[in-house]
């Protein structure tokens, strides 16, 4: 298969100029987080009750603008240097059971897509042994045991070279010379031998695909079992920071709130309620800047080790999974296996859209 990353000249005031449109390329581009100190200290300027002057800097925004801007060079290379090279490729595909690429069935009127569709069933029914008619009765559901197993006959017959259930039964306790009697005796000798000559390449091709497709299958689902993990960090650093929070400082959190309601309507009125609730505003504020100040550093842990669980071990799996479905697609030229080239890029578009996360730090609390 023709490579599809070629250097993005457009892009060059965007990537240094040897970049090319790769996983880690993507990767590249998503913006530094914010510190540990940073998140603490936005959350501390955006809280803390006697500040008298709005923040200078939104340490946030700032990471969401520069994320938001990443993603749209990320979308541009996309479309500049990937898109192009695969959507040639799923074209020049074949349409599954057919000999028709998807450029050329994209161009079908109606009529010739069902005409094709008709006798691509007609040549699957073949090679089992059905027809139409024989279709449309087992579908009926009221055949009778004498015609399942006539049916049944039929497509053991299309496919061994002329075995029924019958002949199996009738060999089932016979010896080996036995059996061999009665299938050259029979004929089924000479037609079974010949089926088998001439599905010989057919069967190694189908087994060929049946172990690239149990390997992808296998890769799929280690990969789905790492997303799990990386996602599953960042929802554990959040189930443990509310238990650090209810064990730690939630008692005290309590009742600074409940504090500061009672003293809400007497400080409209008192000055000494007012200094209290100041006070206790204050307290209140303290209490939670300290939670912050250790739970954000497990927080943004998690995130980093999601990302970096989606760089180093999901990235390699994919990896693995695009060489799987590039022999899939030279072994059967379907188009089904030819978005291999974008199968790497799952895991950088994970790694980025999981380094969003870093701004979710605060926790619903009381």
């Amino acid at each position: 298969m023709k490579k599809l990353f070629v250097t993005l000249f457009a892009l060059a005031m965007l990537l240094p100029a040897r970049a090319q449109m790769t996983p880690e390329a993507v990767m590249a581009m998503t913006p530094d987080l914010p510190s540990s100190a940073q998140l603490l200290r936005h959350w501390n300027e955006h809280n803390d009750p006697n500040r008298k002057e709005a923040p200078d800097s939104d340490i946030l925004n700032e990471f969401m603008e520069a994320w938001r801007d990443a993603q749209q060079q990320i979308n541009d290379m996309q479309a500049k240097s990937l898109a192009p090279g695969v959507r040639h490729d799923v074209m020049a595909g074949k349409v599954g059971g057919t000999k028709k690429t998807a450029s050329q069935a994209s161009q079908m009127s109606e009529s010739e897509a069902k005409a094709l569709a008709m006798s691509t069933m007609k040549g699957r029914l073949s090679s089992m042994g059905l027809s139409q008619a024989d279709v449309a009765k087992m579908q009926s559901g009221n055949l009778s045991e004498a015609e399942q197993k006539a049916l049944a006959d039929k497509m053991m017959a299309a496919q061994t070279g002329g075995l029924t259930t019958k002949d199996v039964e009738a060999m089932e306790n016979m010896s080996d010379e036995q059996r061999k009697e009665f299938m050259e005796q029979s004929g089924l000798g000479a037609s079974v031998t010949k089926k088998m000559n001439a599905d010989k390449g057919k069967r190694a091709a189908s087994q060929k695909q049946y172990q690239l497709v149990t390997k992808m299958t296998g890769l799929a689902q280690d990969e789905y079992s790492l997303q799990q993990k990386a996602y599953g960090m960042i929802e554990t650093a959040r189930k443990e920071g509310m238990d650090l929070f209810n064990r730690k400082y939630g008692k005290a959190d309590a009742s600074y709130l409940a504090e500061m309601q009672a003293l809400a309507g007497p400080a409209e009125e008192d000055d000494a309620a007012a200094a209290r609730l100041r006070a206790t505003w204050t307290a209140w504020f303290t209490n939670r800047s300290r939670f912050y100040a250790e739970f954000i550093p497990m927080y943004r842990d998690a995130v980093v080790g999601a990302m970096d669980c989606s760089r180093a071990q999901i990235l390699p799996l994919k990896r693995q999974r695009k060489e799987v479905m590039e022999q899939l697609y030279a072994l059967t030229g379907s188009a089904e296996y030819a978005l291999s080239e974008t199968v790497p890029f799952e895991a950088s578009y994970m790694y980025f859209e999981l380094s969003e996360k870093i701004v979710d730090f605060e926790l619903e609390l009381p």
